[in-house]
């Protein structure tokens, strides 16, 4: 190898490595507040006027609380065994709007942290194999597709937007969307994600009593391992009374 090809070789492979880098340290978007997850070898990129709050509010003993009254008794069982690991909130009030007439918790969703007006919540969880019986540890996979779509189980749910598989740079996830209207609250907007990554079955929740908020919130991004930051839901969801 002559000297200037070797020379073009070295400055190749330093720049490959540069790149690599750069990668690696990939900066969070302007206005947004990084969270990782070492043992999921996961990261997200949330809007920053979210703020963290404790998991544990999610949980009755070693039971997730949130979803005990949906149509399928089945499916309340299994979302029993979700074990959260992050929890934000948008605790975001809108001045305009008679507080009097905040949202109160959805029957079936009781204290839960998804309460007030315009506030926000995204909850990310794992579906808990261990804690699953044999027979649905068989199905765990479409359990989790189901545990997405439990957002629109309930009886005074209605679907804003079908189910739908699509990809996140390689990652296939899938998504499912409704909206409870209990009057004469203001409507209240869900969307659940699910996806099977690094042998981990997650799962988020995102609520809003706000359509705008949510689709503000969905645009929070997710880096898969070492894969590019994206979106979880990179499209808009329409207001279903609209």
């Amino acid at each position: 190898m002559t000297p200037s090809l070797r020379i073009r070789s070295i400055a190749a492979l330093l720049f490959f490595a540069a790149f690599s880098v750069l990668v690696t340290a990939q900066p969070p978007a302007p206005n947004t507040t990084e969270w990782e997850n070492e043992a999921l070898k996961l990261r997200l990129f949330y809007p920053s006027d979210m703020m963290k709050e404790d998991v544990g509010s999610l949980m009755q003993g070693d039971h997730f609380r949130l979803f005990r009254n949906v149509l399928d008794p089945q499916l309340a069982q299994v979302s029993q065994c979700l074990r959260p690991h992050l929890l934000l909130k948008l605790p975001q009030s809108d001045p305009n709007r008679n507080t009097e007439t905040q949202t109160a918790a959805p029957e079936g969703l009781a204290k839960t942290p998804w309460q007030g007006p315009n506030a926000a919540t995204i909850i990310l969880a794992e579906l808990d194999v261990d804690c699953l019986t044999p027979e649905q540890q068989n199905k765990a996979t479409n359990l989790l597709d189901k545990m997405a779509e439990i957002v629109g189980k309930d009886a005074n749910m209605k679907v804003i937007a079908q189910p739908s598989t699509y990809t996140i740079g390689s990652q296939k996830v899938h998504m499912a969307a409704a909206q409870m209207s209990p009057q004469p609250s203001p409507a209240f907007y869900f969307m659940g994600i699910s996806t099977n990554w690094n042998s981990h079955l997650l799962v988020w929740y995102f609520s809003s009593s706000d359509i705008d908020t949510l689709n503000r919130i969905t645009k929070t991004t997710v880096r898969f391992g070492r894969d590019q930051a994206a979106p979880l839901y990179p499209l808009s969801i329409g207001n279903a009374n609209r």
